[in-house]
């Protein structure tokens, strides 16, 4: 085992709105017992759950201090029936402003776009442009992906370089 993945969520502020059965501090805790245990940690969350950008900037920070490189973005896509179904999709705009500021707080890590891209017209194209750097392809825990093939092919028109892990 070499990578531990552990979401923080949201921010500190927000995650009461979202979780009830443990604490933000828990993953902290969490977060710290992994690397102390010698593992690499993957965190990050979810953007579209009623939070501010000033959260998703206070996330941003937090990984940052516990020195996390590997932030997995995920866009929520509200499936119905669930306790988020009835919010909105996330214009791209704003999930373009929230990548660049997780690449301008967290220039060294790999932003991985994760669930939700697939929401987007360009199936996350503009992200890229905007500071992603890693694509997480196929399906998601409870929804279909993007297949790694269309990733690279979008990778590829963009002119970046590949590198397959």
């Amino acid at each position: 085992m070499q990578r531990y993945h552990n979401n923080l969520e949201t921010s500190r502020r927000n995650f009461p709105n979202i979780c009830i059965t443990h604490t933000y501090e828990d993953k902290i805790n969490t977060i710290n017992a992994a690397q102390k245990a010698g593992l690499e940690v993957c965190s990050c969350g979810i953007i579209g759950l009623v939070e501010t950008m000033e959260d998703r900037i206070d996330i941003a920070l937090d990984i940052r201090e516990l020195g996390i490189k590997s932030v997995p973005v995920n866009i929520l896509n509200p499936i119905p029936e669930t306790q988020y179904w009835k919010l909105p999709v996330l214009k791209v705009d704003e999930i373009r402003q929230t990548v660049a500021i997780f690449h301008f707080i967290l220039p060294d890590a790999a932003i991985r776009l994760a669930g939700g891209k697939n929401l987007m017209a360009d199936t996350g194209r503009l992200l890229f442009l905007s500071g992603a750097n890693v694509a997480i392809s196929g399906d998601m825990l409870t929804t279909s992906g993007i297949i790694i093939d269309d990733d690279i092919k979008m990778i590829k028109e963009l002119k970046f370089d590949i590198k397959m892990l």
